[in-house]
C-alpha cells in the first residue's frame, strides 16, 4: 500500500493499482473484505488515447474498468465512492474541445 492509517479500531490502506490492462488481474486479489472503494477517474481525459492503444479513448476506458470493478464478486457488499478529478485541467479544455469527441458523451450538446 501507499499508507495505511488505523483508527478507532479501523484499518485504513491506500492503493494506486494504476490503469494498465496488463496489471489488473494481479491487483483484484487485493481487495478481499474491504468495505469502501474510492475509485478515482481524471475526468479531463475525455479527449485522449490509451498508451496501449491508440484507438481506445481513456475515458471510455475508465468507465469499463469502473464497470468490470463493480462487478467482481469479491465487491458484493462494497461500499463505492467515484471520484473525477482533474477538473481543473478539464475546465480549461472544455472550453477548445468539445466533449462529444467521447463516445460517452457523443450526444452532448452545450
Amino acid at each position: 500500500p501507499l499508507g495505511e492509517s488505523k483508527r478507532g479500531g479501523e484499518v485504513y490502506r491506500l492503493y494506486d493499482v494504476g490503469g494498465q490492462r496488463n496489471e489488473r488481474r494481479k491487483w483484484i486479489h487485493l481487495f478481499e473484505g474491504v468495505n469502501a472503494v474510492i475509485f478515482c477517474a481524471a475526468i479531463s481525459e475525455y479527449d485522449q488515447m490509451l498508451f496501449e492503444d491508440e484507438t481506445k479513448n481513456r475515458m471510455m476506458e475508465t468507465k469499463e474498468l469502473f464497470d468490470w470493478v463493480l462487478k467482481q464478486r469479491c465487491f458484493e457488499k462494497t461500499s463505492f465512492m467515484l471520484f473525477l478529478n482533474k477538473f481543473d485541467i478539464f475546465e480549461k479544455k472544455i472550453q477548445k474541445v468539445p466533449l462529444s469527441v467521447c463516445e460517452w458523451f457523443k450526444d452532448y450538446q452545450p
